[in-house]
């Protein structure tokens, strides 16, 4: 299977870290619902979880169950999971990861996991800060051959982003559990990342 991901994909996962730099960050990838037999994953949006308690089971169970239901309603499905670890050299899954990774296996066997690779966490952009793991002979392995739509452009406008601070408006679950009225779906940066991408 291979996969891509949309430049406002990408760029979420890069501002949720950039707002939190101290702390661990976590969310779901979202994919267009394929119809047909498909070889390809096309990952086209992000919702970002939590900053604080990643593991937590009754807060991740809420965000699932609205963004499942967001998801029904857009022709769009949860593909994977990202995470960023709290500590810079530590690039790798671990036990929570793992969990969450599994969990969206059961329900669609081409679920990715994604991990922020902090070392190339940079403003310069230069090349792509994720790595990706695919469900093989039951065991998570990395596959370094996913696909950034647009390269480097995706790239400069991520990096166009993080020079704005922009990810000071992103709202995650745990910013839209503090206060309801902050939307995790993000309409306004989402806006703001489409007009960047498109040099406009």
């Amino acid at each position: 299977m291979k996969v891509s991901l949309s430049p406002r994909a990408y760029s979420k996962v890069l501002l949720h870290a950039c707002k939190y730099p101290h702390k661990a960050v976590n969310g779901v990838l979202l994919a267009e619902e394929c119809k047909h037999t498909s070889d390809l994953l096309r990952i086209v949006d992000t919702i970002p979880l939590f900053h604080q308690c990643l593991g937590l089971a009754p807060m991740l169970e809420i965000a699932l169950n609205q963004i499942d239901s967001y998801c029904r309603s857009n022709q769009l499905v949860i593909a994977g999971y990202y995470q960023g670890n709290e500590n810079y050299n530590d690039n790798d899954p671990d036990f929570i990861a793992y969990k969450i990774g599994e969990k969206l296996v059961e329900n669609s066997q081409n679920s990715i996991l994604m991990m922020i690779d902090n070392q190339k966490m940079d403003v310069d952009c230069k090349e792509t800060a994720l790595k990706l793991y695919q469900m093989q002979d039951n065991k998570w392995k990395e596959n370094p051959t996913w696909h950034l739509v647009g390269g480097e452009t995706a790239l400069a406008c991520s990096s166009d982003l993080m020079r704005s601070k922009t990810y000071q408006s992103l709202v995650d679950f745990d910013n839209h559990l503090d206060d309801i009225t902050s939307d995790w779906l993000n309409p306004h940066l989402n806006k703001v990342i489409e007009l960047t991408s498109t040099g406009e």
